[in-house]
């Protein structure tokens, strides 16, 4: 053979081999290492379930993670390859032509927060669609109002340490077209060992995950949620002290005073992109006195709305505090109450109740109808707040049965914190359905309510507001608000083995004596689940119901 052709066989040869040593598929193909890792070190474990590696490219391998302690798994990051749903703790990946590591990456709880107010901010102007556990709306983002910075915390002889030291927050003013909605919002922390009962409103912010650039370089904060931030609009204090050590300095002693500010984790939506929660973790806020660590006096950050230089003014204003939101409901509007002036059909219907006062349920008997309830708005301004249920009325029955009992009740609402003693049960309030005047639907969700007795104290000075309502002038009327007279507690109806549940537990109503109320209410025609009926009005409102948090209630021996 000649030399020359057997000299280019030879290589032919040997570029096949070597085609047949690196392409998969090919004379056995190529394999490579997976190496599962996890972050932060300790925080949980990442397991091959296949466990054959090394793998050829395009093997299928099936992984999983499991926290460790306080941590929860976050999600799944590769240096090559794809997941299958790399926010699912088990999934599968696709093996690269490479080598390559897969981590799993873990969260602790969520930290405290040390907040400096944000100064010389400028408007984002930014259009943003926000649904969390109250409410759904389209928002535009502000100015930042302030920055959260991840901080150590000392109580006594508790430390919470920082779990997780790229979690950085900036909190934007939002505005909306939901204004004038409440909620009653049950919580629990390590600062009270009882539960504190919250009355927010707005949203007035957002707080959006932000990774602090300088000073103090930091990674982006992963499964760190967004947060709907809403106004505490009731007095509610703690009255201690903490240390708390964050990158910017050490606070000893500093002054935890009332809560400001409650924070919901939020689904966030611009445009296409939706931000999905990823736990159920909530914050409030307090008001720190005595801070003195300064602060820098700007931070360079970064977070879905762009590079931008936060200038900060304050040491530490704010303290964010994890919280467990232990209960939760709408606040109800107010309520007018208008007499039935002529003897209303009696019922006559049996049904077992149940509410937080009563230590049994009680079988009544419910006899007739008293008062029609009608929905309200209540200002002090020349701003009206909006109804937000005006499907929600209530018909009063009176009820009778063989046994009651005492209370002494603290109720907080607009006016105050109050000491009621009340006794009864003596009327149950029944959501109805007001079919005219007006075109109104049936009241879905409204609950039932056991009707007390207050028992009269000391003679109330008549707060001058104004209301109005279906019937009133348009102009509203100008009322005075004297001695509370009725309370009002969610209560669980039973007729047959038909059960209405309580839907918000937290709402209460305290009806108050108002003079002044000079416009007759026309006769209504309603249904509810006793009969359809005509109440026979005409007189005009005596009652104002006022959306009240029961803090606590005591029987009376």
């Amino acid at each position: 053979m000649n030399k020359k052709i057997f000299s280019i066989w030879s290589v032919l040869l040997i570029l096949v081999v070597s085609i047949a040593v690196v392409v998969p598929g090919c004379g056995g193909g190529a394999t490579y290492d997976l190496t599962m890792a996890v972050a932060p070190p300790g925080s949980g474990t990442a397991t091959d379930l296949t466990g054959g590696s090394p793998y050829a490219r395009d093997a299928a391998v099936d992984i999983t993670a499991a926290a460790l302690g306080s941590y929860q798994f976050c999600e799944w990051t590769t240096t090559g390859g794809t997941l299958a749903d790399p926010n699912a703790a088990t999934t599968t990946f696709t093996m690269p032509a490479q080598n390559v590591t897969v981590t799993a990456n873990f969260v602790g709880p969520l930290d405290h927060f040390k907040c400096y107010n944000v100064t010389d901010a400028t408007s984002l102007e930014k259009s943003v669609s926000l649904k969390d556990q109250f409410i759904e709306l389209d928002a535009t983002v502000k100015e930042a109002a302030f920055f959260g910075n991840p901080t150590d915390k000392a109580y006594y002889q508790e430390e919470t340490l920082i779990s997780n030291a790229d979690h950085h927050l900036t909190v934007y003013w939002i505005t909306h077209e939901e204004y004038g909605r409440y909620w009653n919002v049950e919580v629990t922390n390590q600062f009270d060992d009882e539960p504190q009962y919250l009355t927010v409103g707005g949203p007035v912010a957002l707080a959006v995950p932000t990774q602090k650039l300088e000073p103090g370089g930091h990674e982006e904060p992963k499964c760190l949620d967004h947060y709907l931030v809403y106004a505490v609009v009731n007095d509610v204090f703690i009255e201690d002290y903490a240390d708390l050590k964050d990158e910017f300095g050490n606070d000893v002693d500093a002054g935890v005073g009332e809560a400001v500010f409650f924070a919901n984790p939020v689904q966030k939506t611009v445009g296409s992109e939706v931000t999905e929660i990823t736990t159920d973790e909530h914050l409030v806020f307090y008001k720190l006195y005595f801070t003195e660590a300064p602060c820098p006096s700007q931070v360079d950050v970064d977070n879905q709305f762009g590079p931008q230089t936060l200038y900060l003014g304050d040491p530490a204003t704010l303290l964010g505090v994890p919280s467990e939101k232990v209960a939760f409901g709408e606040q109800l509007d107010h309520f007018l109450s208008y007499p039935v002036t002529e003897e209303p059909e009696y019922v006559g219907q049996n049904v077992t109740l149940d509410d937080q006062l009563l230590v049994e349920s009680i079988l009544a008997e419910v006899w007739h109808s008293y008062d029609f309830i009608n929905p309200a708005a209540k200002t002090l301004t020349e701003s009206w707040p909006p109804i937000v249920h005006p499907d929600y009325h209530l018909t009063w029955y009176d009820i009778h049965y063989d046994n009651g009992g005492s209370w002494f009740v603290t109720v907080e609402n607009q006016f105050g914190k109050q000491e009621l003693v009340v006794s009864g049960p003596i009327g149950l309030l029944v959501p109805t359905w007001k079919k005219s005047p007006g075109v109104h639907e049936p009241p879905v969700g409204l609950d039932h309510f056991l009707v007390y007795g207050v028992v009269p104290g000391d003679p109330v000075e008549p707060i001058p507001v104004w209301v109005r309502d279906q019937f009133s002038p348009p102009s509203g009327g100008l009322v005075g608000v004297a001695d509370p007279i009725y309370f009002a507690v969610p209560a669980e109806k039973t007729v047959g083995f038909d059960v209405t549940y309580i839907t918000n537990p937290l709402t209460h109503l305290v009806f108050y004596d108002i003079l002044g109320a000079e416009w007759p209410c026309p006769s209504v025609l309603v249904e509810d689940q006793f009969h359809e009926h005509t109440p026979i009005l005409g007189a005009s409102a005596y009652m104002l119901g006022v959306p009240s948090l029961k803090l606590s209630a005591e029987p009376i021996q």
